[in-house]
């Protein structure tokens, strides 16, 4: 072969290797879009997934709040429709979902990764308010009764913290470190990490938080004779200790058809408005630890899906603080030194749930199932100092004068049918009952139903019918000798039926407005007060109001996002036919962010709340609580090359005078919260 052989020869192979070659780019290039159309389908299902699901919920996501500067989960919750936010002496703070009951604890429930950590003394989850929204990769709100977990009926409202445990089935990494430095001398540091093996994935989230909190407050409630009258004298006023020290470490471990979900809280803080309502020392200290690890196995065998879990909780009220001042008069005995205390109770949960799902009959999918509960006082001492002489060297009350019921138990069992019955591919039905009974007052049957009408993609239409309950906390039923709180095992579950309407307008697949209409009545909610401080099922209310929520977009590269509430109603003592003004619950809540991208780099956010003011119980002669305004700014940094994000946020910018109502005859000016603050955070992702 000649040399003008071979060249024709390589031309000819050249020729075929580059048809080969724009053959499998095309095939891979089609492969590609492919992969992409079906990731973009899916991102767009789930993000409309929240619109067609038969409750009323708001969804967000944490990378867009962390442009916003939101630091917690308590300060994510404040965005939320409806949502304001109550405390106590204890400073154990509570979301308070459409003005239901706000010194109240358990109206609603928490989940992280489907696990319910709500603690069992006072049926509240104040202790991981202060999770970092870092740790979160999604934050869902149902407002009403009801949750998206079986086995868990809020009464309401309930809140499913979602882990990066969730990044499992994903692409993308979220491992990361993350540093913050801010007001009060605030420092915290953590990761998140997952491990992926062929048959093993395992995640793991760990912080550490403190600050050094002292907020201005007082008169505390001498001043108003929590401790009698002939203590009013010693009243004071001063920095209130509402510091922290925290850290966690989150675990989720699956294998198989097999998963392990554990976290380890050990929660401290300040002793803040003092338990006995006494202006405590900054020292003073409770700790609220939690701990769980829940085993489950899930696993689908033709129409069937068998979900079995079992589970282990333990969580604890550990205070040790001054209760009352110098030369406080008890009696015929005076303490020249104050009265010291040490109170301790650990409790334990064990649980275990089975759940059944079938979908063999067409249109419907059936769960059936039922959750059983072990709840025990497990270890419970009592010290103060002597009430006998006055010497504050601390004397060993656990057998004599116990704070608390040693042998404190309760075992719940929950039986549950549902089935949605989705008519045709517009309507779909869920209805379903619950019931549950208890070693003390059963709740009873608990029927729901609901209807989603899709008429098309731009319009859709909601209404829920629900009946939910909270049984009495452990605080409510079994606090002994203290003059503040006394508990009482006659109590009832309170009891709710709510009615609910929504309406939905999608503009796009990121853009929507909602409207919801809702109506709750409630009975036998539970109250207690200075004067009266055993608890009792006292009162009926009644509330109704509007919610609107809007998310979209004014500019190609910004986000806007608002929702304003209204709620309005009246509350019946028993034994009186006279109903009053619905108490310490703001009529009005608006609430809304802008984030603007100026480039994929550098985004500039504004975050703006409004809470009305709040009337007083019609024996409680204070003048109303004031509302208030807030406003919060962020510059967020993103360097892509390097993948690490900077964000500086200034909190409450104009240094609004922000508190929560306290209860009649406690401390008569409220509970002062933070002003003006400032927060740099650094995040690296990996």
């Amino acid at each position: 072969m000649g040399d003008n052989g071979v060249k024709r020869s390589i031309r000819l192979f050249l020729l075929v290797c580059l048809a080969v070659l724009q053959l499998q780019a095309e095939d891979l290039l089609s492969s590609i879009m492919t992969d992409m159309k079906q990731f973009n389908e899916i991102a767009t299902q789930t993000k409309q997934n929240e619109h067609y699901q038969p409750y009323i919920i708001s969804v967000f996501e944490a990378k867009e709040l962390e442009k916003l500067g939101v630091s917690t989960l308590k300060e994510a919750l404040l965005l939320v429709p409806g949502v304001d936010m109550a405390t106590d002496n204890f400073n154990n703070q509570t979301p308070i979902f459409r003005g239901s009951n706000p010194f109240a604890y358990g109206q609603s429930k928490l989940l992280i990764d489907g696990v319910l950590v709500n603690n069992l003394f006072f049926d509240s989850y104040s202790e991981y308010l202060s999770m970092p929204i870092e740790m979160i990769k999604r934050i869902e709100v149902i407002r009403g009764p009801g949750s998206k977990v079986d086995g868990i009926n809020a009464y309401a409202g309930s809140i499913n913290v979602v882990t990066y445990a969730e990044d499992f089935e994903e692409f993308e990494s979220n491992d990361k470190v993350v540093f913050k430095y801010g007001s009060y001398d605030y420092t915290m540091g953590g990761f998140v990490k997952n491990f992926k093996s062929k048959e093993f994935k395992t995640h793991i989230d760990f912080y550490y938080q403190k600050d050094n909190k002292n907020i201005s407050s007082g008169p505390d409630g001498l001043s108003q004779g929590a401790l009698g009258p002939a203590n009013i004298a010693l009243s004071q006023s001063g920095e209130a200790p509402l510091w922290l020290d925290e850290y966690s470490l989150g675990l989720d471990v699956r294998y198989k058809d097999f998963r392990l979900k554990a976290r380890m809280l050990q929660h401290k803080q300040g002793s803040a408005y003092g338990i006995n309502l006494a202006l405590p020392q900054k020292s003073d200290r409770m700790k609220l630890p939690s701990y769980y690890a829940e085993l489950g196995y899930m696993k689908k065998i033709h129409s069937f899906k068998l979900d079995i879990k079992a589970g282990v909780k333990y969580d604890a009220f550990d205070s040790k603080a001054k209760l009352a001042p110098d030369n406080l008069v008890l009696g015929s005995v005076v303490f020249p030194d104050g009265i010291y205390g040490e109170h301790y109770a650990k409790q334990r949960v064990l649980y275990q749930s089975t759940y059944v799902k079938y979908s063999g009959v067409a249109k419907h999918t059936i769960t059936i199932g039922y959750k059983a509960r072990q709840e025990r006082t497990i270890q419970m001492s009592s010290k103060l100092s002597n009430l006998a002489t006055g010497d504050a060297t601390l004397v060993d009350y656990t057998l004599t004068r116990p704070f608390f019921d040693k042998d404190a138990s309760r075992d719940v069992y929950t039986f549950f049918f549902g089935d949605e019955y989705n008519v045709n591919t517009k309507l779909s039905i869920l209805y379903g009952i619950n019931y549950e009974q208890t070693s003390y007052e059963d709740a009873g049957f608990e029927p729901r139903v609901s209807f989603v009408y899709h008429k098309d993609f731009k319009n859709i239409f909601k209404a829920i019918y629900s009946n939910s309950h909270r049984n009495p906390s452990w605080q409510e039923m079994f606090t002994k000798n203290n003059s503040a709180r006394v508990g009482s095992t006659d109590l009832k579950p309170e009891k709710v039926t709510s009615y609910e309407l929504a309406y939905i307008r999608n503009f796009s697949n990121d853009a929507y407005l909602q409207a919801n209409l809702f109506y709750l009545a409630n009975k036998d909610q539970i109250y207690n007060s200075v004067t009266d401080p055993v608890y009792k099922n006292s009162a009926k209310t009644d509330i109704y109001g509007i919610e609107l929520e809007f998310r979209g977009h004014i500019l190609p590269n910004d986000k806007v996002y608002a929702n304003y509430t209204y709620t309005d109603g009246s509350y019946r003592m028993d034994g009186s036919s006279d109903s009053n003004n619905l108490p310490n619950v703001s009529h009005h809540l608006v609430k809304g962010f802008y984030i603007y991208n100026i480039n994929p780099a550098l985004a500039l956010s504004a975050t703006a709340k409004y809470v009305s003011s709040k009337e007083r119980v019609e024996t409680d002669l204070r003048p109303k609580l004031k509302g208030y305004m807030t406003l919060d700014t962020a510059v967020n940094y993103k360097n892509i090359q390097y993948g690490y994000t900077l964000n500086v946020s200034v909190k409450n910018l104009f240094d609004t005078d922000v508190r929560y109502p306290s209860s009649p005859n406690t401390y008569v000016n409220d509970y002062a919260q933070e002003r003006r603050t400032f927060l740099l955070t650094f995040k690296k992702r990996f």
